[in-house]
């Protein structure tokens, strides 16, 4: 069977560590291509039977003739390919590939789509989610089947009356392998124990690193008891988070690590996982972090809730002011080892990668028994 995956950028988000699990598993025994608008970190990860074709005119952004140009070189690889099944990822190049699809001469391959946020979901203005309401419902009629990664996600489709039967509900899972045999380093659980806070998110939209940093200033000020707090990442808005940074003199209380390859690994070596956000699907760095059995603080948006029951705690005002109130709370080991515990059983029970593999692998399986 010949699969084609499209995403937009080749960086190392949400959506590219579900592409490559994706690509990965399936290239075993199919053949495998993705096509991807820029060279980056993704790419170290494919397998060497995954074929890789860079297209420099898929960009983010709308552009009028990158889109073409793009529509016109992904049809082009489509009709060269004749892929069984094709599977987009973001919302860019599921709106450009799948017309380049409709455009191309093959009419027998599978579309899917994984929605990992909804581009019209909460957070976003009035216009935008308007206009990427209405594009998703004309792409709905050249789409087989679509991926929500979240009950929150398929519930908004269905708000919006999307058809139920195109519909899909599969969460996220992470690779077990690697952390089920960890266990917490031994530490020392005396008063001068620092607790170890992490975030682990581009500095880019939506994510809200400077409340963050605010939180801390204010907890600072309010305990003293010993912690810090660890950003792991890159992205756009990290110069301006590190002047924050300086400016509150909070140099001793955060650090900032950059990008990280394999970064999920250090994750064990934490206490409590943060993640503030304006909008979500159903984030990964969430889920990696409750295989490390990590308490979680995260915003309470698109599908976190489905994350976080009495594993952590969901901010509701998504305020500085709030996330400090919470992390004072978890100045507390009894608190970080119970929650932790409770955080890896509902990873075990729900949101391993092999779960959502299966559910995935039966989905294509559906296609190619038709």
């Amino acid at each position: 069977m010949k699969i084609l995956y499209c995403i937009t950028k080749a960086d190392t988000g949400g959506a590219q560590t579900h592409l490559i699990q994706l690509a990965n598993y399936f290239a075993k025994k199919n053949d495998v291509y993705v096509i991807v608008g820029n060279n980056g970190p993704m790419l170290d990860k494919l397998s060497e039977k995954i074929k890789v074709i860079v297209l420099n005119d898929l960009v983010g952004p709308i552009s009028l003739n990158h889109d073409i140009l793009a529509i016109k070189k992904i049809a082009k690889l489509i009709n060269s390919i004749k892929p069984d099944i094709i599977h987009y990822h973001s919302s860019k190049a599921g709106t450009v590939g799948r017309l380049a699809y409709k455009f191309s001469k093959v009419k027998s391959s599978f579309i899917i789509f994984t929605a990992h946020s909804w581009a019209f979901t909460e957070g976003i203005g009035l216009f935008k989610k308007l206009l990427y309401r209405n594009i998703e419902k004309i792409m709905l009629n050249i789409t087989d089947k679509v991926i929500c990664v979240s009950k929150f996600d398929e519930n908004l489709a269905l708000k919006y009356n999307f058809n139920a039967n195109k519909l899909v509900m599969i969460h996220n899972g992470v690779n077990i392998e690697s952390n089920l045999m960890k266990t917490k380093n031994e530490k020392n659980n005396g008063e001068d124990r620092i607790i170890k806070f992490v975030m682990l998110a581009r500095f880019s939209y939506p994510k809200m690193q400077s409340e963050v940093i605010q939180a801390v200033y204010l907890l600072k000020n309010i305990t003293s008891k010993n912690f810090e707090v660890n950003f792991i990442g890159d992205g756009e808005f990290l110069v301006e988070n590190q002047a924050l940074v300086d400016s509150l003199n909070l140099n001793d209380e955060i650090k900032f690590l950059g990008d990280v390859n394999n970064a999920s690994n250090l994750l064990v070596n934490y206490d409590v996982f943060i993640l503030m956000s304006k909008h979500e699907g159903l984030p990964i760095s969430i889920i990696e972090a409750m295989a490390n059995r990590l308490p979680i603080i995260a915003s309470n948006v698109g599908g976190v809730e489905e994350l976080i029951e009495d594993n952590g705690s969901l901010l509701k005002k998504n305020s500085a002011e709030e996330l400090a109130l919470i992390m004072l709370k978890y100045m507390n080991i009894d608190l970080i080892e119970k929650e932790g515990k409770r955080s890896r059983d509902k990873f075990l029970n729900e949101y391993t990668e092999i779960k959502m593999i299966k559910e995935l692998e039966c989905l294509y399986d559906n296609y190619s028994k038709k």
